[in-house]
């Protein structure tokens, strides 16, 4: 018995595979992707790196009462480096407060499939810190 939407899938994919802009866009994006993570993972095993430890995010925390357009859609040229983009392991731990006292964090990147280790890793820097508290800003439960 034949799927109604077996045709429109084998069109789907005969579309896909004629190599359409959008199609070498992608692969362009995967063949980046690919270098990136490659470069990372090579400056890792240079180093003898177990990690990669960064601030977590290039801007400055904001408040929820500030709305919904957070600082970071534009970076303004500031260097960034967006970990989802290399398929690795990252886990963020609070690192402190801001001058504002707002809270800031910190990301541990690891190499792929080494999930445990960067838990063990920040687990092991949140429990040295004991930088895990509520901000001033949070009201009473």
């Amino acid at each position: 018995m034949r799927s109604p939407d077996f045709a429109q899938v084998v069109r789907g994919s005969k579309n896909r595979l004629r190599g359409s802009s959008d199609t070498i866009k992608h692969y362009e994006y995967l063949l980046a992707r690919d270098e990136l993570m490659t470069k990372l993972l090579k400056v890792m095993a240079d180093n003898q790196l177990d990690a990669i430890v960064h601030k977590a995010v290039e801007h400055q925390p904001t408040l929820i009462s500030e709305g919904v357009n957070p600082p970071y859609i534009e970076h303004k040229g500031v260097p960034h480096l967006n970990t989802f983009l290399v398929f690795v392991p990252t886990i963020v731990v609070p690192a402190g407060f801001t001058r504002d006292n707002l809270p800031a964090g910190i990301s541990f990147l690891g190499r792929p499939y080494d999930d445990g280790t960067m838990i063990k890793l920040a687990y092991s820097y949140e429990q040295a810190t004991h930088h895990r508290r509520p901000p001033a800003s949070t009201t009473p439960l």
